[in-house]
Order: structure tokens, then sequence, then C-alpha cells
């Protein structure tokens, strides 16, 4: 068979398709290229009668564990039910005839066909002197060995499909349409699923042509991953090559991409690149020993589906080991770590191809038992204009491209062929290398480390905290104050000088954040303040957040949910506002610099039962699943030091009768210990009051955390010697009892003590009461026990 030539040497008749929706499409075949193929009946072209499969009774090898085959059973159901439910006419409903054309000419392109590219890209290929000639294979090479202006092209080519739109739809989301399981019904579970995935690559590499000429779709080799001690560590996942792994992927080339479907299995709306690599701890990457098995094995149909699940088992494992849209069969394509995961996928195959079967075998070899009809040799490979029999001709990699392996060192040559690897001398093979902060256990005095040393078990920089960075305080002015955390591994504080949250706004303006360096209670460890734009009546004010860890590497921000009292991921962005409402973030924010410490407290109840909350949004600069709970322990768990001060503050109001002739601001306030009538404190009313509420007046009392069978005092108001004659009231927390004593005791235990609130240190007095949690608007104000009316 000559795949080849058959696309380019009908003639338009015989190659015309009558394409009504690319999801429900059906090949129609009369004569010419494809005349000679054997017809399908009506009832063939029906799902076949025989049970499905169940995929838990299939065989599967005995390195995959239970646990993992159950996850891939469960995405096969996940996959059967959107077929079943034509889930693509949520994405589209009706795709336009200029994508249909477009998805069309991609399919009949050939190498050396003059329609493929444009006049404009021939007189670049020919300007450039790129060395691909047209009709020339192109090398798919493992992503690592790509030279850094190989790489830079595969980015431009990629960003232009995700930034180009035909009729409202960019050309990558169409590529991520025809990856539906009601648009191709045979990608997945059953022995098409190899054949198709090529055609698809093949197009989609095409489709990269066309943005640059002579790129090459690379491909990820996990196994080069697998094995070190954490694979989310690899170098692969940074600013320079494929980004962060770690929650919405805010750095390197594909940074901050939108995404035309919400993701998937989420509990909070994701529209944008998220990945979560290695975040739980049953996936895995592929190994060595996976490859092995796939070459090993003696029949094309000991690879597929319904014989045994291990190929496509195995396949799975790594997308979920990425998470985020790869965690989903369907919607994976959206993360480019698709196409080069795929394009390993396809290599191992030809691998397997090149070692077992003959170049008839390949072409002829196939699988009995195909599950269902859309997996049969002779059956249409939807959406495309071919049948599944034609992903296995040999024209792709005589024509199309061809693998260039990975060169593993050797004894002779014990080192690798990109500044990406190093040569594992143990087992003489070259492994990923490991970024900054990434951990290296086992492998002290190698070159696991990119452009840093293995130390203690971390990779480091000799002689600075972290990546050399240099902390630069400013004291920002015209501003107010939020407070967040950032967080480690295991959801401990991290505590670090230069770690940072660096703060943009609408206007443009950029300021930096650092760690607290000796945070005091209710200040917690990993405890920034963030200078964020001052809101203004009837204004709002949109901040994006950046934070960092000390080694440089970002970190994934979290929002707090009181619907389901979780963090949950969310965008780093925050939206202030004077008043809240439904797009005003929940946040706890003030304007007085020496306020900002009691942010997310509540002071409205006995100081032993002071708490402080977590932000409302945090920073975890790990690559692990988040643990709320953890989270909120950090600062439940905090304690107030035990104050053994002689002396306490609590609060009272003193109001003014409206037809009274007393001054208040000159009269006094007097404070006598009934059980030590030598302890009396006196007082100006103006001096004693709150800074913040002229009502308020603080007095002082013997600390009942130090004299712990409590303290009784009586409170008097008056002018000059003259005691004067004040109505006293007390509140009884929901309620007020009218003319209660002028009387106050003070206990250790809540429940004894008639005054809740009190305080030691000074800089609390003018915060007590106060339940400072969520938006300011929200904060609400406890009121003293006892209020006297003069």
């Amino acid at each position: 068979m000559n795949l080849i030539r058959c696309r380019t040497d009908c003639s338009s008749a015989d190659a015309a398709v009558l394409i009504t929706h690319i999801m429900v499409s059906i090949l129609s075949l009369s004569s010419g290229c494809y005349g000679s193929l054997p017809s399908i009946s009506t009832s063939e072209n029906t799902e076949m009668k025989q049970p499905s499969s169940d995929c838990a009774s299939l065989p599967a090898a005995s390195f995959l564990t239970i646990q993992q085959t159950d996850l891939i059973c469960h995405h096969r159901e996940m996959w059967m039910r959107d077929r079943e439910a034509k889930i693509s006419r949520t994405f589209i409903k009706n795709p336009t005839v200029s994508q249909l054309a477009y998805l069309k000419s991609l399919e009949r392109c050939s190498p050396d066909d003059a329609k493929c590219t444009t006049d404009d890209q021939k007189r670049q290929r020919h300007k450039r002197n790129l060395p691909k000639k047209d009709g020339e294979p192109v090398i798919r090479k493992e992503y690592r060995m790509l030279s850094d202006e190989e790489r830079g092209k595969l980015n431009q080519a990629m960003n232009a499909l995700k930034s180009k739109f035909i009729d409202n739809v960019t050309i990558w989301d169409l590529h991520t349409l025809i990856h539906y399981p009601d648009s191709a019904p045979g990608a997945h579970w059953g022995p098409a699923f190899l054949p198709w995935h090529r055609e698809f690559l093949r197009q989609f590499e095409l489709a990269l042509q066309r943005e640059v000429p002579g790129v090459a779709l690379p491909y990820w080799d996990s196994t080069l991953d697998n094995g070190l001690p954490d694979p989310s560590d690899s170098i692969l996942w940074t600013d320079n090559l494929m980004g962060n792994g770690n929650g919405f992927v805010k750095t390197g080339p594909f940074r901050d991409w939108d995404t035309n479907v919400l993701m998937p299995l989420s509990p909070v709306p994701v529209k944008k690149l998220y990945r979560y690599t290695g975040g739980r701890s049953t996936d895995r990457l592929l190994s060595q020993s996976d490859v092995d098995w796939v070459t090993s094995r003696k029949n094309y149909s000991d690879l597929t589906f319904c014989h045994d699940k291990t190929f496509e088992s195995m396949h799975g494992l790594s997308h979920v080991w990425v998470g985020g849209f790869m965690f989903v069969i369907r919607v994976s394509p959206n993360d480019p770590t698709f196409y080069m995961h795929h394009a390993f996928v396809d290599f191992m195959w030809e691998q397997f191809r090149q070692k077992q079967q003959t170049r008839q075998q390949r072409e002829k070899e196939y699988a009995r038992k195909i599950c269902s009809r859309q997996h049969s040799y002779y059956a249409p490979m939807k959406p495309f204009n071919l049948r599944n029999k034609d992903g296995l001709s040999n024209d792709y990699t005589d024509n199309w491209y061809k693998y260039e392996p990975v060169r593993h060192c050797s004894f002779d040559k014990p080192y690798c062929d990109s500044n990406y690897y190093f040569c594992d001398l143990k087992v003489m093979r070259c492994r990923s290398r490991v970024q900054l902060g990434g951990n290296c256990t086992g492998f002290a005095m190698t070159d696991i480390c990119y452009k840093s040393f293995c130390i203690q078990g971390v990779c480091r920089l000799p002689a600075t905290e972290g990546n050399g960075f240099q902390r630069r305080e400013k004291k920002p002015t015209g501003v107010v104050w939020a407070k967040t955390l950032m967080l480690t591994d295991g959801d401990e504080p991290l505590v670090s000088g230069i770690a940072h949250v660096t703060v943009r706004d609408d206007a443009g303006s950029e300021m930096t954040a650092y760690m607290q360096k000796n945070p005091e209670f209710p200040e917690v460890p990993g405890l920034l303040y963030l200078p964020l734009t001052h809101p203004r009546e009837g204004l709002s004010y949109n901040v994006t957040l950046e934070a960092r860890d000390h080694y440089g590497r970002y970190c994934q921000s979290y929002c707090f949910n009181e619907t389901v009292e979780k963090y949950q991921v969310c965008e780093p962005k925050l939206t202030l506002k004077v008043r809240p409402d439904a797009q005003a973030s929940n946040l706890s924010f003030t304007h007085s610099y020496a306020s900002r410490k009691f942010l997310d407290m509540d002071m409205s109840g006995h100081p032993t039962q002071w708490k402080i909350h977590s932000p409302f949004m945090i920073f975890a600069c790990h690559r692990k699943m988040i643990d709320s709970a953890q989270i909120a322990s950090i600062t439940e768990n905090a304690q107030m030091p035990v104050d053994r001060t002689e002396y306490v503050w609590f609060r009272v109001n003193v109001f003014k009768k409206p037809a009274s002739d007393v001054d208040i601001d000159e009269a006094e306030i007097e404070v006598q210990d009934l059980d030590d009538p030598s302890d009396l404190w006196i007082s100006s009313i103006r001096r004693a009051r709150s800074a913040y509420d002229q009502s308020n007046v603080f007095i002082r009392a013997r600390n009942p955390l130090v004299f712990r069978k409590g303290v009784t005092v009586k409170i008097n108001i008056r002018d000059g010697t003259k005691r004067l004659e004040c109505e006293s009231r007390c509140s009884m927390g929901s309620t007020f009892e009218d003319k209660c004593e002028n009387v106050v005791f003070l206990h250790e235990r809540p429940t004894k003590s008639q005054e809740q609130i009190f305080a030691s240190d000074p800089s609390y007095l003018q915060l007590l009461g106060w339940k400072m949690v969520g938006h300011p608007n929200n904060w609400s104000l406890r009121m003293p026990y006892l209020s006297f009316y003069c």
C-alpha cells in the first residue's frame, strides 16, 4: 500500500467525502484510491453485538497495581459515557466550512505536495537555508535533546496554533476537538488506538510545519524522569522548558494559555492550562521495563486492548501523573505535553515494529479481538477519511518522520548528549537532571543537579540561602496590607528570607513582599504581608500575584472556600473593593501598618480562646496535593504566650445621656480592686479613651491568669472628688441587663469571667473585641461587658 500516493494522486471526484458534522462523519468510498478495499455493509457500521469487554477482567502486567488498573478502567468508562453523550457538542455545536476545510487540507497533504505550504513559507524556507528539503522526513528528538533554536521554533509554532483563529476557534482547539470520543470513537480502548494517534500526530505536526517550516514534533521520554528521587523535580518542569508543573502554568513558553473548555472533575472552574505533576502517590511515569515489555511482545494484538490492557494502561498512567487537563483523556490535548507523550508512545510502537515485524507484517498484522466495530481493520478511522488499516502504513516513517533515540551513557562514553541529562553511573543510563531546590537524595557526588550541587539531598547553590536572589526591601506607602502564607513540603510553613511574592496592579506598578524574619504572635512562620492597592469608594482594583520560593520556583495559589471549608486552587489574582460583592475577594486587609498583625484574627472572646484564621489566599511551593486541615493547623496551633504580667487591660463603655450636663471629657474613671483595697487606679477618661472609638475606655485590673482565683473590680465615674450617678448596663451576649452592678469579675476560665475580653499587651488594646476575618466590611465588634450612661 502506498498511502502517500493515494493521498496525492486521486482525482477530486474519487477523494470527495460528504462531511455534515465532524463528530458524526462517515467515510464514503466508491472507487479510485480506496476502490480496491473491501466494502463495509450497513450492519458492519453498527456496534458489534458481542458484549463489550469487561475492563477489570482483562489481563495486565504484574508491574501495574490494582489501583492503577482500576483507575484506567474508570477512565475507559468516562470515555464511553462521553462518547454516547456526544460531549463534543458542548465544545462546538457545528464546525464551519472553513474549519472542516482546514482539517481536510492537513489530511490530504504529503511531504512533497505543493499545496501543503504557502508560497511565502516556501520562500522563508529557501531564504533560511533550512537543512530539510521538501519530501524529506523530519527527525523527532527527545524534547531535552532539542537545541535552543529548535526549541524556540517549536514554541513559536505551538503558540501560533494557539493564537490563530478559524471562525472564533483557535487552530489548537480544533485539533483538540478531533480527540473527543464522539468525534473519534476508535481512538481509544482497542487496536485502533495506535494507528489513530499516529495519524493524529502526523496532522498536528504538519500544522506546526505550516507555521514554522521544518519543525518536528519532539517526544517526551518519561523513562528519563522515572527513577529520580521525585520525578516532579525534573528539569523538564521549569521556566526554560515546559514551564511549571504545580498548578496553573504560569511560567515557560505556554504560560497563561486559555482553554476552550472547563477542566473536568475540578471542584472549581479552571479554564487555563493546569497541571499537577506527581501530585498523587499512586501515579507513575513510564519505566525502561515498560518499554522493554512493549518491544518484547511477539504480536500486534499483544499491544491492544481487549487482548491485554497493559499498553494503554501504561500510557494512561503518564496522563494522570501530569494531571490537570492531561488527567481526562478527551481534553488532554489542551496541554502540549500530550503531543510529546504520545510521540513517545508512537516511538515505542515503532520500536516494536522494527524489532518484531517485517515490513509486510507491519501493514497487515492486526488484532482479532477488537472490542467494537470502530476498531476493526477496515473500519473508518473517524473523523479522518481513512480506515484503521491505513494507520499501519510504512509511509509514516518512510516519508514523514523518523525517531532519533536517546544515546545512553556507557563505560566508554560516561556522558550524555544534552545539558539537561546526567549519566547515572549506577545503571549506566542517562536521566533527566533535577532543578534547583529539587530532591537529589541518593545521588550525592553526581551531576544530577542542573547548574547546582547536591547538598544534603537538595540541589542547591553553595554559600547562598537558595538561588542567590538578594532581598531588597522597600517599605511602600499608600497601600493596604493583607496576609498570606507560603508553604513547603508537607504543607509546612516555608521559612526563608528570600521567598517572596511580587504584586502587580492594573496600573503597572510592582512591589515585592518578603517573608517575616522574626514572627511574633499572632504572626506565624511562613507569613508575608502583601502591600495592595488602596481601594477607593466606587472603584475596584485588580492585583496579580506571583510567588517564588527561595530557589526561584513557582508557588501555586489556593483560596479558602467557606462553603466547603477547604482551600481550593485559584488564580493568583485579587479584586479589592471597599464594599464586598460577588467579584470582590473575601480578603482581610487594613491600611494601618500597626494593625496588620491582627488580620485574620478573632479577638472577640476570652484571650484563652483567641483564634487565628489562615489567610484567604496561601501559596504552596511544592507539587503534592494540599491538605486544608494541615494548613489550618498552622494558625490554629499558634499559642498566645502565657503572660505573667501583673496587670491586664479591658474595656468599658462610657456614654453621655442626651439631657446630661456632665462633661465626660473632664471626668475620671476610678477602679477599685475589691480583693486588695490598696490597689486603686484612677485615670482621666480623655487619656484612657480608644483612639478608634471614643466611647471605649480602657481600664486596668490585676491579671486573672496570675491571680487565678479571679479578680473583682468596682468601677466608678467621677468628676473631681464627686462620684457621678451613672446608670450601668451589662451586656449578656445578645441581650442587655439594665441597672446591673458596676462590678466586673475577671477569671482565667471563660465560663467564669464576666468580662471576656482583656489583654496585658498594650498593642492589642485598640482592637480588643474585634473579629477581623474576611472582608473588612464584614468584621464584627463585641461590646464590653459593662457600659455607663452618665
